[in-house]
């Protein structure tokens, strides 16, 4: 196997040493060295100019230029090449100073200090090769810093065009399904003429289909308010307790039809929060509603825990639960995990848990797939 060809600077003005270092390179095994001798700093520097080393050997003590003010010119003209200084100084002040200025490392000269040249090479090189290395990888991850930097500030600037379009969309949308709404209310209530048991009927499936449409429309202005940070909280101090027993009246038709019960296990006192009273609300909605609506058997229980500093509210459900790996993209917009037919934008849950982030509370989900679930979220006092 071929050795790696290194070729080396000797940088001495006695050359009975600069040979003792080259016949001790010859014997050493580890590289094919080849080997450049020069005298003075003037020269060291043009040969270093006009021809590229892996290493130079630079003698402290030289005529006219010395090692040090060599070392200096070598980073002025920004040479790439790292420098072992030869010094006869012991003084570990000096040493310090040579590495300072830029050697990657010195070496006593001494009686035989031949013989430790070749380490020396061998231990400076891969230093060398490392900080080169480390250096392109910094280079790298800056450069790739910048370009996600970049890419990220193009991402938020598309993002925050979507967001403009909805919103935008949302608000044509409202006027024209008020208007069709109000018509139809006029219609029904014999404005126009009498309404047929089979008109009746029709008008009945456009209501519903207008109620979806409004639905939408209010989960994509809610959602594009909070995408946009403009939704604003109008916090006041109330019971929690009495906001959740008046959400879950609501519902108690709709269960009755389905044969479940509401369960409340409330505190016997008033528990006290400081939040909007209309957003906090539409968070009951969305939770006690998905859980009535998921349920077909059993009931959905409405808990409130009175915790130091906060209230801890639990909706717990029979329903089918949601499977283990669907748990994480339960809050993700959009997105219905379990009963694809059920009616729903898929945008109730993530709006809920923006609300309550938006309030400083946390929120999480807790299901087992034919045992239900319970989302608790926690709203601080």
């Amino acid at each position: 196997m071929s050795k790696e060809k290194l070729k080396v600077l000797i940088v001495e003005d006695n050359p009975t040493d600069a040979l003792v270092v080259k016949k001790r390179l010859q014997k050493d095994s580890a590289f094919d060295y080849e080997v450049t001798h020069v005298v003075s700093g003037e020269e060291a520097l043009l040969s270093m100019e006009n021809n590229t080393y892996d290493i130079a050997l630079l003698d402290y003590n030289l005529p006219k230029m010395g090692g040090m003010e060599i070392l200096a010119e070598i980073k002025r003209k920004n040479i790439e090449v790292p420098v072992v200084m030869v010094t006869g100084q012991g003084d570990e002040i000096v040493a310090a100073q040579l590495i300072k200025e830029g050697a990657l490392d010195y070496l006593p000269k001494r009686e035989n200090y031949e013989d430790a040249v070749p380490f020396m090479i061998r231990k400076t090189i891969a230093e060398f090769r490392s900080m080169l290395e480390r250096a392109r990888l910094q280079k790298e991850i800056a450069l790739r810093k910048e370009e996600l930097e970049k890419t990220n500030a193009k991402l938020m600037e598309l993002d925050r065009m979507k967001s403009d379009f909805v919103a935008n969309v949302v608000h044509e949308l409202r006027t024209p399904l008020t208007i069709i709404k109000g018509n139809l209310d006029n219609i029904d209530k014999g404005f126009a003429g009498e309404v047929h048991p089979k008109q009746k009927e029709i008008m009945g499936d456009i209501f519903r289909v207008i109620s979806r449409l409004s639905r939408l429309v209010n989960d994509l202005l809610d959602l594009s308010k909070i995408e946009s940070g403009k939704m604003e909280l109008n916090k006041e101090c109330l019971d929690i307790v009495k906001l959740a027993e008046e959400t879950a009246k609501t519902f108690e038709t709709l269960a009755a039809s389905k044969k479940i019960g509401i369960v409340r296990e409330f505190p016997s006192k008033q528990v006290i929060v400081k939040a909007d009273r209309d957003k906090l609300t539409q968070v009951f909605v969305n939770f006690i509603g998905n859980a009535v609506k998921f349920t077909d058997r059993g009931n959905v229980t409405v808990r409130i825990i009175d915790l130091e500093g906060e209230a801890q509210v639990e909706i717990q459900d029979t329903g089918p639960g949601i499977p283990e790996d669907q748990t994480d993209k339960i809050f993700d917009k959009f997105v219905r995990v379990v009963a694809e037919k059920k009616e729903g934008t898929g945008l109730g849950l993530p709006i809920a848990k923006d609300i309550i982030v938006l309030h400083k509370g946390r929120v999480r989900v807790e299901s087992e797939t034919g045992k239900g679930s319970r989302f608790i979220f926690v709203i601080p006092k």
